[in-house]
């Protein structure tokens, strides 16, 4: 009996040892945007040039929308660990709902983005609508 509770042991000791290795490598965390910095930087990377003039980050960091002085929209959105950019164009379809706005793109089924802007949604809402125009 002390053979199976010393590999029990063992096993769990190990099982700890990876947790911890894991979360010591920063594995399983959500990709977060933590200021407006991080945010222009993200947008530079993706978009060679991309000099945003207008930042609004979702309140707990899962995406911003970012305007540059050509008037172009640019979403950051979550993929993963990482941050996937899209340049909004005429396709966007957005509503809100109180300080959160949600895009789609063509497909209205399922949205791109679900960012809680607060007192800024509809500044934001109106951009995104005024791309149709």
């Amino acid at each position: 009996m002390s053979g199976q509770l010393l590999v029990f042991a063992g096993s769990l000791a190990g099982i700890l040892f990876l947790v911890l290795l894991s979360y010591a490598l920063g594995l399983g965390r959500d990709a977060r945007i933590a200021d407006a910095r991080e945010a222009r930087e993200l947008a530079d990377n993706a978009i060679c040039g991309f000099e945003a003039r207008d930042i609004a980050i979702d309140a707990a960091g899962r995406g911003a929308l970012l305007q540059d002085g050509a008037g172009r929209i640019l979403l950051l959105a979550p993929h993963g660990v990482n941050f996937a950019a899209r340049l909004l164009e005429r396709a966007t379809r957005t509503t809100r709902e109180g300080g959160r706005l949600i895009i789609f793109s063509a497909d209205p089924t399922f949205p791109v983005a679900s960012l809680e802007l607060g007192a800024v949604a509809g500044t934001w809402e109106r951009r995104l609508k005024a791309l149709d125009s």
